[in-house]
C-alpha cells in the first residue's frame, strides 16, 4: 500500500511539473528549485546505512556506509581519505545525480571541486543548489558530454595543473576509454564497471563517442578485470570494490603502503539480490553482444 501510494505521488508530481514545463520554462525553473532542493537536504541529512549487498567482503568493505551515494561509496570514501589524512579536497565527478553522487557527502571540505553530466536538467538543479547552499565554495557544474578528446582538455581548463585528489568516471558507456586517456594523476579513481561481464574477461564496449545508456539494459561500460589491467599500467592499484558491484576505487602508486592491495579475481563479488540463473543469463546475454576485447 505504502510503496503504491508513494509511486502515485511521484508520478503525480512528474506530470505535475512537465504540464508547467511544457506552458513556461521560466516557471518551470522557479518551480523546480524548492522540489530540487528538498530532495538534496533530505538525502544530504539522511540517516547513515550500513547494509551490505554481497557476500565476499574485504576487510575495507567494514567501513562502508551509504548516505548521499548511491552505492555505499561515502564510507569507502571517507575511509580513504581518512588514511591518507586528506583535510581539503579537489575533485572531478563526471556522471551525477543532482541529489545522489560520490562527492556530496565530502562538499564541506572541498577546495576545489567540477561536476560533468551530459543532462541540462541536472546541471540546472545541482548549480541551483550550489548558489544556495555553497556561494562561498570553488565548486563548478559543467553541462557537457565528454568524449576521450575533450576530457583532458576541460580538466586542465579548470585545474590548471592543481592536484585532483579524487575522481569520479561514471557514464554508464565509455569508461574504460576516458580512463584510459586520462593525462592526470589523481590520487584516488572511483570507477564505474558491469560486473554482469564476470571476474575473468577483459573487454568493454566499443567506443562511441555518442553512446547513450539505454536505461534498464545490461549492455554498458566494462569488466573490472579490463580495468584493473589499465590502472596497472597508470601506476594505479585496486584497494576497494563496493559491496554493491558497482564501483571500482584505485589508489596511486605512491600511496599504496597505506592500504592492502586486493586482487579483483579473488575479491570478486555479485548482488546478492540475483540468483546464480539471472546472472549467468545476463552475462551470457553480453558476452554476445558487441565488445572491445583486450589481451
Amino acid at each position: 500500500m505504502g510503496l503504491k501510494l508513494s509511486r502515485k505521488i511521484r508520478n503525480f508530481r512528474n506530470f505535475f511539473l512537465e504540464s508547467i514545463k511544457k506552458r513556461s520554462l521560466l516557471l518551470y525553473k522557479i518551480v523546480i528549485i524548492p522540489f530540487s532542493l528538498l530532495k538534496f537536504l533530505y538525502k544530504k541529512n539522511k540517516k547513515k546505512s550500513y547494509q551490505k549487498y554481497s557476500d565476499n567482503l574485504d576487510d575495507i568493505n567494514k567501513y562502508e556506509f551509504e548516505k548521499t551515494s548511491q552505492n555505499n561509496e561515502d564510507g569507502i570514501i571517507k575511509n580513504i581519505f581518512d588514511r591518507i589524512k586528506l583535510k581539503k579536497v579537489n575533485f572531478v565527478e563526471i556522471g551525477f545525480d543532482y541529489y545522489e553522487n560520490n562527492s556530496i557527502n565530502f562538499l564541506d571540505k572541498a577546495n576545489k571541486g567540477l561536476f560533468i553530466d551530459g543532462s541540462k536538467d541536472k546541471i540546472f538543479k545541482l548549480k541551483s543548489i550550489m548558489k544556495l547552499l555553497y556561494p562561498f565554495k570553488n565548486i563548478n557544474v559543467l553541462s557537457k558530454f565528454i568524449d576521450r578528446d575533450n576530457l583532458n582538455e576541460i580538466i586542465n581548463y579548470y585545474f590548471n595543473e592543481l592536484e585532483i585528489d579524487f575522481f569520479s568516471i561514471d557514464v554508464d558507456g565509455n569508461d574504460y576509454y576516458l580512463f584510459e586517456n586520462l593525462e592526470i594523476r589523481p590520487k584516488i579513481i572511483c570507477i564505474e564497471y558491469n560486473f554482469w561481464f564476470g571476474p575473468n574477461i577483459k573487454c568493454s564496449i566499443p567506443y562511441d563517442k555518442y553512446f547513450i545508456w539505454e536505461e534498464g539494459t545490461l549492455y554498458s561500460g566494462a569488466s573490472l578485470n579490463a580495468l584493473c589491467s589499465l590502472a596497472k599500467t597508470k601506476g594505479y592499484h585496486l584497494i576497494a570494490l563496493d559491496s554493491n558491484c558497482v564501483n571500482a576505487f584505485f589508489i596511486r602508486s605512491d600511496l599504496k603502503n597505506q592500504f592492502e592491495i586486493i586482487d579483483n579475481i579473488k575479491s570478486f563479488k555479485t548482488p546478492k539480490k540475483y540468483s546464480n540463473n539471472e546472472i549467468m543469463e545476463g552475462r551470457e546475454y553480453l558476452l554476445n553482444r558487441k565488445l572491445h576485447k583486450f589481451k
